[in-house]
């Protein structure tokens, strides 16, 4: 099975189980997502934001910005 909308992968993962014998599924993602933690500790700040800088001053800004933009859409839709 393959999901492309999260709102699939409940019924798939269903699907799946019940399925008598083995099941793959395929699921796609957005390389730029974000996983993000319930709680977020000093320390994955402090590496984010490390990242983040060598990113852009390494002349990757445009990753950094694509990210960004990835992430706050995921958000807008929840």
């Amino acid at each position: 099975m393959r999901v492309e909308d999260p709102g699939d992968l409940e019924d798939a993962l269903r699907a799946a189980f019940a399925h008598d014998g083995p099941a793959v599924i395929e699921v796609m993602t957005v390389r730029q997502e974000l996983s993000i933690p319930p709680k977020i500790t000093v320390e994955q700040a402090k590496g984010f934001t490390l990242w983040a800088t060598r990113s852009i001053l390494s002349g990757r800004g445009d990753e950094v910005l694509e990210i960004a933009k990835t992430n706050l859409r995921e958000l807008a839709l929840e």
